[in-house]
């Protein structure tokens, strides 16, 4: 029997939505499609979702082409070689500029001057009589008291918050515990993220790739072995 790719529960042949947790059933040539304010999977020619009643905004063909993804594959080598053509080119004429000789400089040489008249140096003056320094009392040497070292400074290290993997196709993160808050962001199979706290089944966590802050829902999260 087949399973919900969501929540993996048994649905039957043809249907089109999951009696469990009310996801679109795609068909494998179709691509994933979410609803913007609950975040649920609806099929691609929606036009209203089937649980809030939102309207779907236009979405674009399911099936991708191969041709389409040759255009953007040749596009993206070629301007991989024009940039490495132009960052050789750039080293080239640094290297030419380097290399160029520069222009010799003007030498330019001053005309002698005459030299200057000499003027008698002044005799040099008796030294003067100094008085011998009078003797200056020592002052005892005063005793310091040992001091004791501070004890050092001991850190304890803060535990970092527990990691945990989404096991579900994709999971929604939203602005609070419930399935009504603000759709914040999807999280993918396998995405790692730290559980901040639990309140009533729902878990405020951390996306760590992309550093973002929801709640959803615990029973999509897994704890990580790592």
């Amino acid at each position: 029997m087949p399973q919900c790719p969501i929540c993996k529960a048994a649905v039957w042949v043809g249907d089109r939505y999951c009696p469990t947790c009310d996801h679109y059933l795609p068909h494998p040539e179709e691509e994933d499609h979410f609803c913007p304010r609950c975040g649920i999977r609806v099929a691609p020619q929606q036009k209203i979702c089937h649980k809030c009643k939102a309207v779907l905004p236009e979405m674009t063909g399911t099936l991708s082409t191969a041709p389409a993804r040759g255009l953007k594959l040749l596009f993206s080598i070629r301007g991989i070689f024009i940039a490495i053509g132009l960052v050789i080119v750039t080293l080239l004429l640094v290297f030419l500029f380097k290399k160029s000789p520069e222009p010799p400089q003007p030498v330019v040489t001053l005309p002698p001057q005459a030299p200057a008249e000499q003027t008698p140096a002044a005799p040099p003056m008796p030294p003067a009589a100094t008085a011998p320094p009078a003797p200056t009392a020592q002052e005892p040497a005063v005793l310091s008291e040992p001091t004791t070292p501070s004890p050092p400074k001991v850190t304890v290290p803060t535990p970092s918050p527990p990691l945990y993997v989404v096991n579900a196709h994709s999971l929604a993160l939203r602005a609070s515990p419930s399935r009504s808050a603000p759709l914040i962001a999807i999280l993918n199979f396998q995405d790692e993220v730290e559980l901040l706290e639990t309140s009533g089944g729902w878990g405020r966590v951390r996306d760590v790739r992309r550093d973002i802050v929801g709640w959803s829902n615990m029973r999509y999260l897994a704890a990580s072995d790592s």
